[in-house]
């Protein structure tokens, strides 16, 4: 009964400034939708108004998704009708500032929620999927939706664009130059282990809980799962670019986990990849800019 007094106020809200327009006997006379709304509830199937009306809306989960490339992705998927999740790492004031600005620009019922934290940390994840829990969770009115995309897009250069749960310092690092052997000998593999968690754990464990409440393509489920990866990181790139070597072994495991899961869950109906945008400026690319003249050099070579 609930549910069908729910279906009714939102046709009657649809509806209620729409006017029907007729012909009779010469004269033309206009009665408002609201008057028939008797005779509509009795013709119009409950069913199809539920589906119609009050569908719900689906849900995106972007980490990163306050600022640079996740806030462009993030606004495209409000545009497109989807409820948002949004993480970010330490700014809370950007990403208050930043849903606002959703809510304004894009109006109507509009869900978006942000949960701040290191993603790297298992702590901060649970804090994630209890507010996305919240969010799937039957309201009175009827706006509750499922999970249907995840995009993994949180990302940082280690100690200059953002700071990380280990206080991990900004230092150039490679494979193979001795940069990783510190004084008394041995190899560092902080900021190594840092990017691992941050992007291959990171992605393996949201993937392993978005899956559960995705459902499939059969039971009305199904959906997407996107990493946001970077150039010479991914095993068909032909040039390696070493100093991207730290944050390359955490998306190595991204993109190799991604293979996996796109075979496994392709019978679902839910689609998982990987993407390589490119460099693109954004407040951290113009933060590294400044320190390592990157945007010069890239100039020069074009």
């Amino acid at each position: 009964l609930a549910n069908y007094i729910r279906v009714i106020r939102r046709a009657y809200n649809l509806i209620s400034n729409v006017q029907l327009s007729f012909g009779s006997l010469g004269h033309d006379h206009k009665m408002h939708y609201s008057h028939f709304l008797p005779l509509l509830c009795l013709v119009v199937s409950p069913l199809h108004l539920a589906v119609t009306a009050l569908r719900p809306k689906p849900i995106a989960l972007v980490t990163g998704g306050t600022r640079g490339i996740g806030s462009g992705i993030a606004r495209v998927l409000a545009e497109d009708g989807y409820d948002l999740l949004l993480t970010y790492n330490t700014d809370k004031d950007a990403a208050d500032e930043f849903a606002a600005s959703l809510a304004h620009d894009i109006g109507g019922e509009l869900r978006v929620k942000c949960v701040g934290g290191d993603i790297s940390l298992g702590s901060t994840r649970d804090e994630i999927f209890e507010a996305l829990d919240s969010m799937t969770e039957a309201s009175d009115d009827g706006c509750d939706g499922r999970l249907a995309v995840l995009v993994h897009n949180a990302g940082q250069i280690v100690g200059l664009t953002s700071e990380n749960s280990e206080g991990i310092q900004a230092k150039a690092l490679s494979f193979g130059d001795g940069s990783l052997v510190d004084k008394e000998g041995r190899t560092d593999f902080d900021a190594m282990h840092y990017y691992r968690r941050l992007y291959g754990e990171a992605f393996v464990d949201l993937c392993e809980r978005s899956l559960l409440r995705m459902g499939s393509s059969q039971d009305g489920g199904g959906g997407s799962i996107v990493g946001i990866s970077s150039p010479g990181v991914n095993s068909h790139y032909y040039g390696p670019d070493w100093t991207y070597s730290m944050a390359g072994s955490g998306k190595c495991l991204m993109e190799y986990s991604m293979r996996i899961y796109a075979v496994k869950v392709a019978a679902r109906g839910i689609n998982v990849n990987v993407i390589v945008p490119g460099i693109t400026k954004t407040e951290a690319w113009s933060r590294l800019g400044m320190e390592d003249g990157w945007e010069e050099r890239l100039v020069q070579k074009r």
